[in-house]
């Protein structure tokens, strides 16, 4: 397993962050719906969307990649060749493409082979299997990175939790409106993450699909309804720029370009964060709700950490079934450096009121990556205000969802070597 010196300073200079990934998976999947060629601009690579690229090809989907944007012609989608002829969708360990095509491979009668690798399978799916039952859909585990589909999506009613995720809805949002009848979505208990579900019902209504949102409680869909292709840009992420904007925040002067203030994602929550954790001067503890934004939680805590305050974020048990438990990897990590954290079953809390003078020391620390992105760069931002060297495996998870962020982070000013040790 090789490991990486990483250190920086103060990271200064330019950047334009990558297009958001979300946005991203939505417009190739619907622009794959679509009878017609649809352009899609302002493109990176992941792995995620390639996963998402490579699955709706299987699915009959022309896609051609270009430099920075793609053609997309969905008029042989589902064409008859593409079904039942032992297809194989491997998602990698993108848990939006097992998700969203878990329903959309079934839109026609269809047998298929999911597989991935690392935790996806671990991550929950049986607000599906429950509807799957309901409608005569078989399915099977082969091992523990393989599940084999046979059936064929019906209209109707579906009932979903909302405190899983919300990439179950979104999943049955672009395949129910293929069908012939109506169908209605039933959200049980309290949806989370919501702003991922204005970010589907914005997708589906520029290429012509439409739902009526009855309150996030339900979703009301009408069958035989077309996607129509467009030509689209995708707006850079607030998901990977919240690395940056937390990193300006302790002393980095990093200027970010392109950043969409009306965006629907819901990750553009971090500003508020930055700006909730700088004003608080009450003597008690901050309390923040993690719950609709669970991908910048680990570079939140790294904010909360350095602000000598005590902080709380809760809502937050659903980091536990992420690439990693990443409530418990963002703990295990920052403590490592130094800070004071306890991990709660839902929440984490931060005394770096009392503990925060730890972190300045000059002392050579082993961290790890728990092979999750996401802790990954928030370690690579922790090391702009830790004093000593970090040293770091798995530095190449990153390409997972923002695959240049190393050679952005050498740009500006960070420094990586080989550990020898």
């Amino acid at each position: 397993m090789s490991k990486k010196i990483i250190k920086a300073n103060k990271l200064i200079g330019e950047i334009t962050p990558p297009p958001s990934k979300s946005i991203l998976h939505r417009y190739i999947i619907a622009s794959s719906l679509a009878n017609g060629v649809s352009k899609i601009e302002n493109i990176s690579y992941s792995d995620d969307i390639m996963a998402t690229i490579e699955a709706m090809k299987k699915l009959g989907t022309n896609i051609e990649k270009k430099d920075n944007y793609l053609l997309i012609d969905g008029s042989k989608t589902f064409d008859k060749k593409y079904l039942n002829n032992n297809a194989e969708i491997d998602c990698n360990e993108s848990g939006s493409t097992l998700r969203f095509l878990f329903p959309l491979s079934l839109v026609k009668k269809n047998k298929i082979l999911f597989k991935g690798k690392g935790k996806l399978f671990k991550r929950p799916l049986s607000p599906y299997f429950e509807n799957f039952d309901k409608y005569q859909i078989n399915y099977s585990y082969i091992n523990e990175n393989k599940i084999l589909l046979d059936g064929e999506l019906k209209s109707g009613k579906y009932e979903i939790d909302g405190n899983i995720s919300s990439q179950f809805i979104t999943g049955l949002l672009f395949s129910l409106p293929l069908l012939n009848g109506n169908s209605k979505i039933i959200v049980k208990g309290k949806l989370e993450s919501s702003s991922y579900i204005d970010i589907t019902l914005n997708c589906l209504n520029k290429f012509g699909v439409n739902i009526i949102n009855n309150s996030y409680r339900e979703f009301i869909i009408e069958g035989n309804q077309t996607y129509k292709s467009g030509n689209y840009e995708v707006e850079a992420d607030y998901s990977q720029v919240a690395f940056f904007l937390v990193a300006n925040s302790i002393g980095s002067n990093i200027k970010i370009n392109g950043l969409n203030p009306n965006s629907l994602q819901g990750d553009k929550k971090i500003i508020d964060f930055i700006s909730q954790i700088d004003s608080w001067n009450k003597k008690e503890k901050l309390v923040l709700d993690g719950s609709e934004t669970p991908d910048i939680i680990s570079i939140l805590s790294l904010k909360a950490c350095i602000s000598k305050k005590e902080i709380e974020i809760i809502n937050i048990a659903r980091l536990r079934i992420k690439e990693s438990d990443r409530l418990k990897a963002t703990v295990q990590e920052l403590s490592k450096l130094g800070f004071d954290l306890i991990e709660r079953e839902d929440s984490i809390l931060i005394n770096s009121r009392e503990n925060f003078n730890k972190i300045i020391n000059n002392s050579p620390v082993f961290l790890s990556s728990h092979l999750d992105h996401r802790i990954v760069m928030m370690i690579a931002i922790a090391s702009t205000y830790y004093d000593g060297e970090i040293i770091l495996d798995n530095l190449d998870c990153v390409k997972k969802s923002y695959p240049n962020f190393w050679e952005i982070f050498l740009l500006l000013g960070g420094k990586i070597y080989e550990y020898l040790g």
